[in-house]
């Protein structure tokens, strides 16, 4: 079964002193999927909003998460997950992430059900997963034994689970063992492999195959990447044979394809540098 995996990303993996940024088309060619920070506490992370727009233009399936902090109300922090989205609330769920040892004035699992709650109010029918590790959620999450029905109430939340060097991850109570959708197996890929300035990226796999996780998250096939066409092909400036060259393509450039013209004949493209123009969508074999 072919892997089905992609990076969960923050400001971390982009150097602010550089004006380089992290290289989506690279990101794409190697990811099915993509998760961004949001933010955490009282703060939008301050690269979410390019993230998620570049994301969206190399045809990325995309789910955003928040880092839940015990110092900041947990209302409010689901207001300003809300306001990042501002109406683009992607193509997979919300993500709430619990793992946070703040020990701030509204810790505890009966503050994540605050925030939950009020979340859900919010973003109507979206789907909300949790993202937490074994041993944090057992020491954290409401008893298993004297606590049960309150435990139970986090089982209607679908399960990301940290796990890192092992073969398979270990599932906390309430889910089954192998009830997960997606585990971050490791914190320490190969950042430059997928095009990222820092030195190591967290990397997630789905439970399933691609026509699984399609079928998960009522995904179409994606916009693909291309490598193959005539070389001497230019990228214009419109959907015309007679609109400016921007560039002429050199064997095996990198494309990711953006858009369809309404008559499916010219394909928007982004080359790997960046560079965005218009082919003839019959270079996609």
């Amino acid at each position: 079964m072919a892997t089905v995996s992609g990076p969960d990303i923050s400001f971390y993996q982009d150097n602010s002193t550089t004006a380089k940024g992290v290289d989506f088309a690279k990101l794409a060619s190697r990811s099915q999927f993509f998760i961004a920070r949001a933010g955490q506490n009282q703060w939008i992370d301050s690269r979410f909003k390019t993230y998620w727009q570049n994301a969206k233009q190399v045809g990325l399936p995309r789910g955003s998460y928040w880092f839940y902090d015990s110092r900041a109300d947990p209302k409010k922090q689901a207001e300003l997950w809300v306001q990042a989205l501002d109406g683009d609330l992607g193509e997979l769920p919300l993500f709430a992430d619990l793992e946070e040892n703040y020990n701030g004035a509204y810790k505890g699992w009966q503050n994540w059900y605050v925030f939950l709650e009020h979340l859900k109010t919010l973003v109507g029918n979206k789907e909300i997963f949790i993202y937490t590790a074994y041993y944090y959620w057992q020491q954290n999450a409401p008893n298993p034994t004297t606590q049960k029905a309150s435990l139970e109430y986090f089982h209607q939340y679908p399960l990301w689970i940290a796990h890192y060097q092992v073969s398979k991850p270990m599932v906390p109570k309430p889910w089954a063992a192998d009830e997960w959708v997606f585990w971050q197996y490791t914190d320490s890929g190969d950042g430059v492999l997928y095009g990222v300035e820092s030195l190591e990226i967290d990397l997630n796999n789905f439970n399933g195959d691609e026509e699984a996780f399609k079928q998960r998250f009522s995904l179409g096939d994606p916009l693909p990447l291309v490598t193959r066409y005539r070389v001497d092909l230019n990228i214009r400036a419109d959907k015309t044979e007679t609109a400016a060259s921007l560039a002429t393509l050199a064997h095996n450039d990198l494309l990711a394809r953006l858009a369809l013209s309404e008559d499916g004949v010219w394909a928007q493209v982004k080359r790997e540098d960046g560079l965005t123009g218009w082919v003839r969508n019959n270079i996609f074999v």
